[in-house]
């Protein structure tokens, strides 16, 4: 190569071996219309058509030549092989570098990205330098991603090359010795300047600060940006301008506010700042020394608050003034002490002219008005003809008339109100009794609970009774025989479909109840801070049990194909080996035999079975809390951690050990013997029965006793089962006045109204009839003696079938331990529901 011929232009002429630098001295703005580099010969004629292309991005790939202290980096993704991206880095770059700038131009996530050279995964302590490069010196980088996320290189706006390499090649900031740091006191709108050697550490501006301010050092935050600054950092390394001066947030942890004004009172009297002043082409540091010497201000008046005992003075400005030769509380001004006087002249009073007429003043009698006096008149004539009596009487009709058209008012607005009122509240039973028969409704159409089936099962029951009624009224012998058979038949065929439909529902409650579970323990850690905001805080724990939660949910997916399928059991596979687990390992099996059975072409119907039973396993590796602590988040973990020290009861059935809450309880009852899952199966031992309409009637005596604020009423004490015996067995299902069997109007209401409710101070009656019976005081005094006589036999029997309450009710009101029971429960008085 010529040494006198320049085909290229470097920053500097011993960065490359080969080239040549320019001849002139070229600014960096001309660093962007240069050729490219290139190291080899190249003839006169191509060198012209080489300088038409001025921009770097319509370079071809093989012109790209770096100085050796940089390096192009070619990325490419083998599955769009039209797409590249080029950048430079400096030689010294690690590949973590390079692999957390990709992955931020790309806006994927920096662990899901890949590197690889030649088949080779590249290592992330590796070094640019220490890879081995083409003859042009660049790298060829192919990137790939984890789970094959998609990606676009061509997506990546493109820059410059020449001004990218001046970039890296641009000299650093100077230092400055000293650092003037311009203080914000955040919410107190207060701003002061102080000057700290370079050198100085964030907390040893700090303690100065604190020393000023006389406040705990740990109390203090200085932001930068809305960040916070460390501790340990230097001074040198904040952003300040080419002056030495940076601006910073100053704030105090407990929202404590600064007094600024002993940052004026400090013992130091000078401070010295360093100042920057052009000389020419270079700039020269100069050391500024600042008083701050305090004036002596006079004292001009004031006045004090007599509430605070606050003192005020009146204003003096801060420069200072050419002294008087006579201080001004040593002068006195004797007119501020003296009336001023002032003459004014006044006008004499108008002139009024008198009665009669004189030589000097007129007085025209147009309006003069003769009297003549009229004949004597006696008092009792006066009286007679004005008539007070008679006028006064009118008043008084008028008034009893206006007095008895308000009474009616008022009568008539009462009874207009009184009309209203029990219109609303027949409007209101009318629409709770709607709700009602619309909730029983669709409860019987779309069961859900234990209760909703049993309604189903009290139907079907119901109807069996009739039919057979029926049957053996209208056929006998053969013909019954047939229709028995056909009963049979309808009744195994119903009960067959309220069982499918059960089973069903309870797949679909399993499924919620997995969700929500899952959804619980990858929930991450909440709550409000001192500003108000919601602060989310995700830890390793919940992050693994995000994972494993996403894990179950594309493994339980139905719409993938064979191949996505595959492919997203090989990942399960893989993500499952972190685990040292034997029901992972077991999982893992399971997912090597759904594989072979896909590669062997079997369908969705055939592989039921085997998804089933991982999903399972699945899901138990999700709750093992070994590997997932996170599990211990969940309702049903922390119930059976409180086992350990509750009270366990052994069911006789299932012959397992359980919690009280597991028991059915009624009033009757002498212990735990079976449990409510195995009561609800044994058929055998139980009876079809609806228990919605004693249950609302259970509630409707609740709602009136809290009402009446009898918090110790035994009605809180018995279930749905003890009012079905009391309706059923004492009361025989019907009104004991009317006799009225249809149960959505039944009601169980107090006999003696001024007593507790209590199974033998009850009275089965209608909802009308209810509302009459409770205005009586004395019922005796009222029914028949028949009627009453029937109602105390009635008590009786409650009192011998409820024994065990008789005897707690009487021991809790003889020792006087119902006060204590009751005492909870009215200091919730808020918790009254409104009828």
């Amino acid at each position: 190569m010529d040494p006198q011929r320049t085909i290229g232009i470097a920053p500097n002429p011993e960065c490359v071996t080969g080239a040549v630098a320019c001849q002139c001295e070229l600014g960096r703005e001309k660093l962007l219309t240069a050729p490219p580099y290139k190291s080899t010969s190249r003839p006169v004629e191509d060198e012209a058509q080489s300088r038409l292309q001025t921009a770097p991005c319509a370079r071809e790939l093989e012109q790209y030549k770096c100085p050796v202290s940089h390096i192009l980096i070619n990325f490419k993704s083998p599955l769009h092989p039209n797409e590249v991206f080029n950048k430079v880095f400096p030689s010294n770059t690690p590949i973590k570098l390079v692999k957390r700038k990709l992955a931020k131009l790309l806006s994927v996530s920096n662990s899901n990205l890949l590197l690889t050279k030649n088949r080779n995964v590249l290592k992330e302590t590796c070094l640019i330098s220490e890879l081995k490069t083409n003859a042009l010196g660049n790298l060829m980088i192919d990137v790939f991603t984890k789970d094959s996320e998609e990606f676009s290189l061509s997506s990546i706006p493109k820059e410059s090359y020449v001004h990218e390499l001046i970039q890296t090649m641009m000299p650093k900031k100077k230092t400055m010795p000293f650092i003037a740091i311009k203080f914000k006191i955040r919410n107190q709108n207060g701003i002061f300047t102080r000057s700290y050697h370079s050198i100085m550490k964030v907390h040893e501006v700090k303690k100065n600060l604190a020393g000023v301010f006389q406040v705990d050092p740990d109390n203090l935050v200085l932001l930068r940006e809305e960040r916070p600054l460390k501790d340990r950092m230097a001074l040198l390394d904040l952003d300040y301008d080419k002056y030495g001066i940076v601006e910073v947030e100053l704030l105090a942890k407990d929202n404590e506010k600064l007094d600024i004004e002993k940052l004026y009172k400090e013992m130091p009297i000078n401070d010295v700042l360093t100042v920057m002043v052009p000389f020419g082409s270079t700039l020269k540091h100069i050391n500024v020394e600042i008083f701050s010497e305090l004036i002596r201000k006079p004292f001009l008046g004031g006045y004090r608050n007599v509430h605070t005992g606050a003192v005020f003075h009146h204003a003096y400005t801060q420069t200072p003034q050419k002294p008087e030769k006579l201080p001004p509380e040593n002068k006195n001004c004797r007119d501020t002490q003296t009336a001023e006087m002032r003459e004014k002249i006044y006008d004499t009073n108008y002139s009024r002219a008198t009665q009669m007429n004189s030589v000097h003043a007129y007085i025209p009698s147009v309006a003069d008005r003769i009297i003549v006096p009229k004949p004597y008149e006696t008092y009792d004539a006066m009286i007679a003809r004005l008539n007070h009596n008679h006028y006064a009487s009118i008043i008084q009709r008028a008034f009893r008339h206006h007095q008895f058209r308000q009474k009616v008012k008022n009568w008539l607005m009462i009874c207009m109100e009184r009309i209203a009122r029990m219109e609303e509240e027949k409007r209101l039973e009318r629409e709770a009794m709607e709700r009602r028969l619309k909730k029983d409704l669709v409860t019987k159409t779309f069961p859900r609970t234990r209760e909703d089936f049993d309604q189903l099962y009290a139907m079907v029951d119901r109807w069996k009774h009739a039919e057979i009624a029926r049957i053996s009224r209208l056929h006998s012998k053969g013909p019954k025989i047939a229709e028995f058979t056909l009963l049979l038949d309808k009744e195994v065929e119903l009960l067959r479909c309220i069982e499918g439909y059960r089973v069903k529902v309870k797949e679909d409650s399993k499924k919620i109840k997995e969700k929500q579970f899952l959804e619980e323990i990858s929930k991450p850690v909440a709550w409000y801070g001192r500003d108000g905001k919601l602060i989310t805080m995700e830890t390793i724990e919940i992050q693994k049990a995000r994972k494993l939660k996403e894990l179950y949910n594309s493994f339980v997916k139905q719409d993938l194909e064979g191949k996505e399928r595959i492919e997203l059991l090989v990942d399960m596979k893989f993500a499952l080996q972190d685990f040292r687990h034997p029901l992972a390992e077991e999982i893992i099996t399971l997912l090597d035999r759904e594989c072979d059975l896909l590669v062997r072409r079997c369908n969705d119907h055939q592989l039921e079975f085997l998804r089933r039973r991982v999903a399972a396993c699945v899901f138990q590796l999700i709750k093992t809390s070994e590997l997932n602590s996170e599990v211990t988040k969940c309702k049903d973990i922390r119930d059976y951690k409180k086992m350990e020290n509750e009270r366990l009861h052994f069911c006789e059935m299932c012959h397992q050990v359980k919690l009280n809450t597991a028991f059915p309880l009624n009033a009757k009852m002498s212990g735990f013997l079976v449990c409510t899952s195995c009561s609800w199966k044994d058929v055998s031992e139980r009876y079809w029965i609806d228990m919605t309409p004693y249950k609302f009637i259970l509630r409707t005596v609740q709602r009136d006793e809290r009402r009446r604020k009898c918090w110790g009423s035994l009605a809180f004490v018995l279930q749905e089962k003890d009012i079905f015996f009391i309706v059923e067995k004492l009361w025989h299902s019907h009104s004991a006045i009317s006799e009225c069997r249809d149960m959505p109007e039944l009601r169980l209401c107090r006999w003696h109204v001024n007593e507790d409710w209590s199974p033998w101070n009850c009275f089965l009656i209608t909802v009308q009839e209810m509302k009459a019976h409770l205005k009586l005081e004395h019922p005796e005094m009222v029914y028949d003696d028949e009627l009453v006589q029937k109602v105390k036999n009635k008590h009786k029997l409650a009192k011998a079938n409820f024994e065990q309450l008789v005897t707690v009710n009487k021991r809790l009101t003889e020792s006087g331990d119902w006060a204590d029971v009751r005492a909870p429960a009215v200091a919730r008085i808020d918790a009254v529901e409104k009828i």
